[in-house]
């Protein structure tokens, strides 16, 4: 079966509160870390999945103390574009 690169595609939104905005960051790093051994095996990443775990952790961290909301949403914007292009197909 062929993958379309829409295929896996989101809309773009913004947040309507920080509720919204929190509960879509938190199911965004979910994401990732269930992720994270399909994409060891898909890009041959030579480290451990805990290791690629924790850096997709500190990623997130990095951008903990944001207090703008429209800066949230872009980064948000920005974490769905990489994403895409690195989601597994098996996942969905």
């Amino acid at each position: 079966m062929a993958v379309t690169p829409t295929q896996f595609a989101r809309t773009t939104r913004t947040s309507a509160n920080w509720n919204d905005s929190k509960r879509r960051v938190i199911a965004a790093y979910r994401e990732w870390i269930r992720a994270a051994p399909e994409i060891q095996t898909m890009y041959s990443v030579p480290f451990p999945v805990s290791k690629i775990r924790t850096k997709m952790r500190q990623e997130f961290e990095r951008h903990r103390f944001v207090n703008k909301l429209p800066v949230v949403d872009v980064l948000l914007l920005q974490n769905n574009a990489e994403y895409q292009v690195s989601e597994p197909t098996t996942l969905r």
